[in-house]
């Protein structure tokens, strides 16, 4: 599972209060995404907690509390409430180390701080590649300080606009554009890596309600072989609202319930051993036996049916007729017994510890009933327990039987309520993972609203733009079928997006579109005169060439096979009226 540009970025805030800078953020992705990798995420926290100077001085001389503070403001900008700050520095949180604080507090974040943390992360993403070497520590901070709801993405991004950041100038509508392309990919990268997370969860859920259920109150699941986040998600979902047999197993429900029932047993007690002098031995009698039923839940039945099996074969085979008759006798049981008769002899409640210990002792050196000897004990113990419970309870007449009911509805109530609290500790689980993708897929729809809302950006299509100071842009990957002409003037600017460097010394052929000089290794724009028109055009590569030396189509004027898309600026005239940086081609004039 790859690690992300916005999980690094996620220590950055929350450690440094700050966005990463370019430099750093590429190191650690490539340390960390190495093949095999140089170190783990986990790696990569102690780092900044143990060896970072700027954390060292931020943090150095901070108490514990002062330093839960700092970081809960960091990630959530807010500050710490009463009952977190406690937690964390004299409760049960107090040992979780400095390091791991960052995961702890995410784990636990409500919807609204999970927001927080999803748009600081946003804007840090947008920051770093904005700023790129015009990066300023003070600036990586400001940006994401007032980062709290969706709102403020737009009010945090303006700031790459309006000069109030040192060396950065980002055209209007293009930091929107940017954001909406890492929301974008941050909700894919999540949804990628987190398959296998809820995957893990159902195949959980599908063992807690199945072998682990021991009392039979959970609803049977199975684990999902969903191959999508959104599939997962679904059938996840669903399977735990099975596990609560849709409703029965609610904790709220169950506390109030068991709170209630626990008032009525202590009543019915009170009037029993009021009425009945030998209440208390019926009483712990009873008491003993339901408890003696819950320690001796038998055998699991796929083990009973291996085990019948497996000694049924030995016994059928005519090989050891002589030992299994030898067997027989010395059990004192009939030649006619047979495998299955035994293994009911030996789990039935009424068979004696005596005729038990005889059987296994005559046939101990058959190495095939091994099994069913296992087995069968438990099945005894089992049985013997339940003919207790009948027996003791047989015993409680008169207002002992109303204490019986009591009893057994606390008894019911602690059963239920066990089993509704491992699904809701499995839930929990769930609801780390889906919150965190719920903030990402909110701020997404929220970017991808604040582009379609924004009058300066126009998506390309052929002669579009007619005005000065427009934004183009893609509404989605850019494709070699992308062949168009847009009208491009003055303060004009063209979005491609990140990842793309300009390609100025290669040479290309205005009449064949052969391209010479290009990176085999990078995604590259070109500038070309067409020689037909007189307008500039700009070859976008759609792939990484497999050469130095590239046909991008059989003319410059475009082709749906070229690997490339050719976007003709009608109105620029000569190459020397462009420029490229940061993903944006822009009109100089």
């Amino acid at each position: 599972m790859a690690t992300t540009t916005a999980q690094i970025q996620q220590l950055y805030v929350a450690y440094l209060g700050r966005a990463a800078d370019k430099a750093g953020l590429d190191y650690w992705s490539t340390e960390l995404n190495a093949t095999p990798a140089t170190l783990t995420l986990e790696d990569l926290r102690a780092n900044f907690v143990n060896s970072q100077p700027e954390y060292a001085a931020i943090y150095g001389g901070l108490t514990r509390e002062d330093t839960v503070a700092k970081i809960y403001s960091n990630l959530f900008g807010r500050a710490a409430d009463a009952d977190g700050l406690a937690y964390w520095t004299t409760g049960g949180g107090a040992s979780v180390s400095t390091d791991l604080l960052l995961t702890a507090f995410i784990n636990g974040a409500s919807a609204a701080d999970s927001q927080t943390v999803t748009n600081k992360v946003l804007v840090s993403e947008v920051y770093t590649n904005a700023a790129g070497t015009n990066f300023l520590a003070a600036d990586a901070a400001s940006i994401i300080s007032g980062v709290t709801t969706n709102a403020s993405i737009s009010t945090a991004l303006d700031k790459l606009t309006d000069g109030s950041l040192s060396g950065i100038a980002v055209p209007a509508g293009i930091s929107a554009l940017k954001a909406d392309i890492a929301a974008d990919a941050a909700v894919t990268a999540f949804e990628t890596n987190n398959v296998a997370t809820l995957k893990a969860l159902s195949a959980e859920l599908a063992t807690l309600s199945t072998t682990g259920d021991k009392a039979g109150v959970i609803g049977d699941t199975t684990a999902s072989t969903a191959t999508t986040y959104a599939a997962q998600a679904t059938a996840l979902e669903a399977a735990i609202t099975t596990a609560r047999d849709n409703g029965t197993l609610n904790t709220e429900t169950l506390t109030t319930k068991l709170t209630a029932d626990t008032k009525t047993l202590a009543t019915a007690r009170t009037d029993y051993l009021t009425s009945d002098t030998t209440a208390v031995d019926k009483i712990n009698a009873y008491d003993a036996a339901v408890k003696a039923v819950a320690a001796n839940q038998g055998a699991a039945q796929g083990d009973i049916d291996q085990a019948n099996g497996t000694f049924a074969a030995y016994v059928s085979n005519s090989a050891n007729s002589a030992a299994y008759t030898k067997a027989l006798s010395d059990a004192g049981l009939a030649s006619t017994t047979t495998a299955a008769d035994i293994y009911t002899t030996l789990s039935a409640a009424g068979t004696t510890d005596a005729t038990i210990s005889k059987i296994t002792t005559a046939f101990a050196s058959i190495s095939e009933f091994s099994a069913v000897k296992t087995v069968a004990a438990l099945e005894h113990s089992e049985a013997v327990a339940a003919a207790s419970l009948s027996t003791a309870g047989t015993a409680l007449t008169g207002s002992g039987a109303t204490w019986k009911t009591a009893y057994d509805a606390v008894t019911e109530d602690n059963t239920l309520l066990t089993a509704s609290k491992a699904v809701d500790a499995l839930e929990a689980k769930y609801t780390v993972t889906d919150t965190a993708h719920d903030s990402l897929v909110s701020t997404a729809t929220s970017t991808q609203t604040a582009v379609d809302n924004n009058a300066t950006l126009l998506p390309v299509a052929a002669n579009a733009g007619t005005a000065n100071a427009d934004v183009f842009h893609f509404t989605s990957a850019i494709a070699q079928t992308n062949d168009v002409a847009i009208n491009f003037a003055a303060k004009d600017s063209l979005f491609l997006g990140e990842g793309y460097t300009l390609n100025s010394t290669a040479t290309v052929d205005a009449t064949t579109g052969f391209i010479t000089g290009g990176n085999n290794n990078a995604l590259e724009v070109f500038f070309v005169k067409d020689t037909v028109s007189g307008n500039v055009q700009a070859i976008v590569e759609t792939s990484v060439t497999g050469s130095t030396t590239a046909v991008l189509g059989a003319t410059v004027a475009g082709s749906a096979t070229d690997g490339a898309a050719v976007i003709t600026l009608t109105g620029v005239t000569d190459v020397s009226q462009v420029s490229f940086a940061n993903g944006v081609i822009s009109h100089v004039a």
